[in-house]
């Protein structure tokens, strides 16, 4: 529950929200990466 708190606290700051967006385009490109159908190399 902490932690929730402390997130909407970081998004009433501009720099927040920035840093918020970093991370969920961040994690969005890591998943998108990690659930890619693999490359045949042969």
């Amino acid at each position: 529950m902490g932690a929730i708190l402390d997130v909407t606290e970081l998004l009433k700051e501009p720099s927040g929200i920035i840093g918020a967006l970093v991370i969920i385009v961040a994690g969005y490109f890591f998943v998108k990466w990690v659930f890619a159908e693999p490359e045949d190399k042969e």
